[in-house]
C-alpha cells in the first residue's frame, strides 16, 4: 500500500499500482451519505493530470468510514482491490 489517508474516523489504505481511476469508490461513498450516485457528493475526490496520466486521490473530512457498514462502501466496492483499511482504532 502506497498512500494512506487518515482522518479521526477513518484509515483508508491507496494501492496506488492497483488503481485504475474508474471513481467507483466515489460513487459508493456519495451513495452512503446521499443515497445518490453523485460524485460530487462524495468525501473521495479522483482526479488524473492531462500532462502526466497521474491519478491524485484525496478524501475529505466528511468521511465516516461509512458507519452502519461493515466496512467502508469504498473498500468493499473496489473492482481492482486499490483500497483496504477501515475505522480507525
Amino acid at each position: 500500500m502506497e498512500n494512506s489517508i487518515k482522518s479521526k474516523k477513518s484509515k483508508i489504505l491507496r494501492d496506488i499500482e492497483k488503481c485504475y481511476g474508474c471513481r467507483t469508490c466515489e460513487l459508493a461513498c456519495s451513495f452512503h451519505h446521499q443515497r445518490v450516485f453523485a460524485p460530487a457528493l462524495s468525501s473521495i475526490k479522483i482526479s488524473r493530470s492531462n500532462q502526466t496520466g497521474r491519478l491524485g486521490w484525496h478524501i475529505d473530512s466528511t468521511c465516516d468510514s461509512c458507519v452502519g457498514e461493515d466496512q467502508p462502501l469504498c473498500v468493499k466496492f473496489c473492482s481492482y482491490g486499490a483500497l483496504e483499511g477501515g475505522r480507525a482504532s
